[in-house]
């Protein structure tokens, strides 16, 4: 038999060319998994080989008779890249996930039956009663080689921790023991290391080399930005950054505000995000691919475009906001830079950005209060649309919830989709969850720091992440060189920046077409008035419109600047679409009596329409902000109001100032229509997008 040193040697120059050699620790990564059946944790920086390591370790267990490889991958874009790179190392990969669903029987098929090398899933299909029933069973006690990449999302210290990787903890009590298992990852400091590497086992390898990387080019504004500013700012970074790259957003708002303005700019840029299938664009694969050839000069893309993502020629990284942690950026500037000598790493930041990020923090994990709730309502079973009826909690901090309690043992979900208490009286691990907060808090602050840092950036960076080789100097970045920014941006970009921001197509108002779940209160879901499509000037926390809203609902007035600019786009959107508006009609409220109704009046009296303000709000009920669900945001307004004079059957522009959930414009739209109303075309100011 030949060694496996020679064979793997003899495949790495088939593949790599003639001269090709393993990298420093790549070898004995792969006899660790392949001589010594280890379990190994691989922390090397973005770019080293780290795929593959386990692609060569599955070929050459594979050439000595073991089983398949399962490859747990935390994305569907990291998936399509390794199914491709799988095949580049003589691995037959296939993968099973929410959107190649009719492949999967084939998938299944072809695994057992021993014709594909590798099977890439995600942590969530760990917990699917089909998965497990026709693939795992059959499966778990003759698998070859266990693969976890993007390792740290098994950490809650990581930077992005992800609940259903926990199941990993499970699956590893269930495969035979002598089972080689890889973690791998380029982003852990030595805590999220020593957290994976206890999870993984007892007597792991822990491999790690250094992460700076030499093409790296880092380059920080200290000063804040405002959105004008960086987006006048990116027009010009972009006209003379050479090759193509990627410019990282917060917020899918904002990739596609950034997008829309780079485009206006003559600059072909794409918004990419988790959901931009949803949009009715192209797809994130057709999207990558672009960039992959160039076809486009920049994705703006949210943290869906990072891991495994692998463009050799990738020139420049651009950061529009704020990072959370230095660990998060590392990640994503690791994209750039891999087969080329010089990349340009530039982070900019504007007022606001802390606050998204603070967001972040506090939503990681669920409040302690909301997971006893939802304990406390599990003493008797109930699925998930039960349990939103009985506690009063967002959708998807509920998923969280019952995510994190099923993980831990804490409840267990039953065939037909009902939730029980497994172990009454267990509780999460609330001392850790403050502990990882406050972390949080802490690295926050550090990647401020970074921003105003004078010395070595990529020093900076390598202390964060507890490099074992910190250089002292990398002679590349802004403070090494002592390079500044001498753009100053002519007043008329700023200004042709800050009309843009105020511009766009109206924000549509998609009406809802029945009552959130069959109940007391509403015993026929479908027994629903329903509204025309509606829509708003502005997103609330946008930087354009949404300033001038924000301060008039904290000044109890709104100027006359949003009335002029309402106005416009209603009679804009109405021309387009052949609308007729009868009269105008406020939403009332009780805690502030004047604001809705003065704006409405003025709306009213430059639209040259009738105003009538016929809707009474009977009974005062709790802010629809503290309202979680749809459920509950729907119980809450219902009954409140009262139209006590019939109406004439007329078109009314039903008008509030801002809408989260949806459900008052709705229940007061059917209840106008039950007066008698024609019509209701529901208008707001702003719009929130974080009802449920």
């Amino acid at each position: 038999m030949i060694p496996a040193l020679v064979q793997a040697t003899r495949w790495l120059q088939e593949t790599l060319g003639p001269n090709a050699t393993f990298r420093e620790g790549q070898w004995e990564a792969i006899a660790a998994l392949v001589e010594a059946r280890q379990r190994v944790l691989v922390v090397q920086r973005t770019g080293w080989g780290k795929s593959m390591v386990y692609f060569m370790a599955t070929r050459l267990l594979r050439a000595q008779g073991a089983g398949p490889t399962i490859l747990i991958s935390p994305l569907l874009s990291l998936m399509r890249n390794q199914v491709a790179s799988a095949a580049q190392w003589g691995v037959r990969a296939g993968s099973i996930n929410s959107s190649n669903q009719p492949d999967h029987e084939q998938v299944e098929s072809d695994l057992l039956a021993g014709k594909l090398d590798l099977l890439l899933i995600s942590p969530e299909r760990l917990a699917n009663e089909d998965f497990q029933f026709r693939v795992w069973q059959h499966l778990r006690d003759h698998i070859g080689l266990l693969v976890v990449d993007e390792a740290h999302c098994i950490s809650d210290w990581g930077h992005d921790f992800r609940p259903n990787y926990r199941r990993i903890m499970g699956l590893l009590e269930t495969i035979p023991s002598g089972t080689p298992v890889i973690g791998t990852t380029a982003t852990a400091n030595d805590r999220v290391v020593a957290d994976v590497a206890a999870i993984l086992g007892a007597g792991i390898h822990i491999q790690r080399g250094p992460l700076t990387r030499e093409s790296l080019k880092l380059y920080t504004y200290a000063e804040p930005l405002d959105a004008a500013e960086r987006l006048t700012l990116l027009s010009h970074l972009l006209q003379h950054l050479p090759g193509s790259g990627i410019i990282y957003c917060t917020t899918t708002r904002d990739c596609r505000l950034v997008a829309d303005w780079l485009q206006s700019e003559g600059i072909k840029a794409k918004a990419y995000f988790a959901d931009v299938e949803e949009d009715g664009t192209e797809g994130r694969e057709a999207l990558e691919d672009q960039l992959m050839r160039n076809e486009v000069k920049a994705l703006v893309a949210s943290v869906a475009l990072g891991m495994g993502f692998d463009k050799s020629d990738l020139h420049f990284v651009i950061h529009y906001q704020l990072p959370g942690n230095i660990i998060g950026y590392y990640q994503q500037i690791g994209r750039a830079g891999r087969g080329i000598d010089q990349a340009h790493i530039i982070l900019m930041h504007g007022p606001g950005d802390e606050e998204i990020q603070q967001y972040f923090i506090r939503s990681a994990f669920p409040r302690p209060d909301d997971v006893q709730d939802i304990i406390a309502a599990l003493v008797t079973p109930h699925s998930r649309a039960e349990l939103e009826q009985r506690v009063n909690i967002r959708r998807t901090n509920l998923e969280n919830i019952l995510t994190h309690l099923e993980v831990e043992g804490i409840v267990e979900k039953q065939h037909g989709g009902q939730y029980v208490l497994a172990k009454a009286h267990a509780r999460p691990d609330y001392a850790r969850w403050e502990e990882i907060t406050r972390t949080r808090q802490t690295e926050l602050a550090h990647m401020q720091a970074y921003v105003q840092e004078r010395g070595c950036l990529m020093r900076y960076l390598a202390l964060a992440l507890d490099d074992p080789a910190p250089p002292e100097r990398c002679g590349r970045c802004k403070n090494c060189t002592g390079v500044q920014s001498k753009y100053q941006p002519q007043s008329a970009a700023i200004q042709r920046a800050q009309t843009f921001l105020r511009s766009g197509d109206p924000l549509k108002i998609e009406p809802r077409k029945r009552w959130p779940a069959r109940s007391e209160q509403f015993p026929k879901t479908t027994d629903l008035r329903v509204n025309e499509t509606g829509i708003a000037l502005c997103n609330f926390y946008d930087d354009g419109w949404g300033v001038q809203v924000r301060a008039g609902r904290d000044q109890n007035h709104y100027a006359d600047e949003l009335v002029e600019a309402a106005a416009t786009i209603l009679r804009a959107y109405w021309n387009l679409n052949g609308i007729s508006i009868s009269g105008v009609v406020p939403v009332p409220s009780l805690r502030r009596p004047t604001l809705v109704p003065d704006f409405a009046g003025r709306l009213a009296r430059v639209l040259n329409l009738p105003y009538a303000a016929v809707i009474h709000h009977e009974v005062q009920h709790p802010p629809q902000t503290t309202m979680r669900n749809s459920f509950q945001q729907a119980v809450n307004v219902h009954d409140r109001f009262a139209v006590p004079t019939p109406l004439k059957g007329k078109p009314i522009l039903l008008v509030d100032d801002f809408a989260d959930s949806k459900w008052t414009l709705t229940a007061l739209g059917d209840l106008l229509q039950r007066r008698g109303s024609g019509p209701v075309y529901p208008f707001v100011l702003a719009v929130t997008n974080t009802g449920d």
